[in-house]
């Protein structure tokens, strides 16, 4: 749906709205890959020598698993299974030198993640509830992505 549409049709539920079971299929592939973002959060922090980045890492983690979980919530109450990454292969060894170079690795994986999410709010009309927690959930990857960029400069010093 065109963007600029939303608050015209968005008044009063007008427009078509896609499934419940399409909006299961769109939203897995989300959930695999805030699944995997977290994975690379979690690798990341492991490997941080500088123990304040790794709180503000910790820190942000613990958001990140439960935007995560209002994904799978919003997959269940539509009828459908979440990923639970069983079938996800081990993550490669983190080979950065330096905690910087690791802080804008996954910097870059949070604006790729970020962008997965903006497609998706864009791409259909999804239900009310799932369009809110997509666009809260680029709300808080938004804060997240500020977050890893200050962390970088403050390396960068």
């Amino acid at each position: 749906m065109f963007p600029a549409l939303r608050p015209i049709l968005n008044k009063g539920g007008a427009g078509r709205y896609i499934s419940r079971e399409e909006s299961v299929q769109r939203l897995i592939p989300i959930a695999e890959r805030q699944l995997r973002l977290l994975r690379t959060y979690d690798a990341t922090r492991a490997s941080i020598a500088d123990a304040g980045i790794r709180a503000q890492v910790d820190a942000m983690m613990a958001n990140l698993r439960t935007e995560m979980a209002k994904i799978s919530e919003t997959i269940l109450s539509l009828g459908g299974v979440t990923p639970t990454g069983a079938g996800m292969g081990a993550l490669a060894p983190d080979a950065h030198d330096s905690d910087r170079e690791r802080i804008q690795s996954l910097l870059d994986a949070e604006r790729d993640f970020s962008a997965a999410l903006r497609e998706e709010t864009d791409a259909v009309h999804h239900q009310e509830r799932s369009r809110a927690i997509l666009g809260f959930n680029i709300e808080v990857s938004d804060k997240r992505t500020e977050r890893l960029r200050e962390i970088a400069a403050d390396l960068s010093r």
